[in-house]
């Protein structure tokens, strides 16, 4: 299963923003997937395979990450655009070789 994780400054507004589009996204494209939102400083201690943020949060948490871990973080430029979304999970699961978030 798909392990994805909202992240934002506080925990709640956005990163729950960006929960609730991507949940209409996932079920769209049939994708089962555990999703979840947390704070920047306490994304670290979940295990994710992507990671949706914004740009500020995505260059702290890029900071001392891998190359690997990096490529999990998805920038968003509007936060609770379906389609932006959409795009960039189907992108993401593409350059993975993957299909509904397991491998082919």
């Amino acid at each position: 299963m798909l392990k994805i994780l909202c992240v934002c400054g506080c925990g709640l507004g956005s990163s729950f923003a960006i929960e609730m589009s991507a949940k209409a996204v996932l079920k769209k494209l049939e994708i089962d997937a555990d999703i979840d939102h947390t704070t920047i400083s306490e994304a670290s201690a979940f295990n994710s395979d992507i990671i949706l943020t914004q740009k500020t949060f995505a260059d702290i948490l890029n900071a001392d990450a891998s190359e690997e871990e990096q490529r999990r973080v998805i920038i968003l430029n509007k936060l609770t655009d379906k389609t932006e979304i959409e795009q960039k999970i189907v992108a993401f699961l593409k350059a993975r070789d993957m299909k509904d978030g397991r491998h082919e």
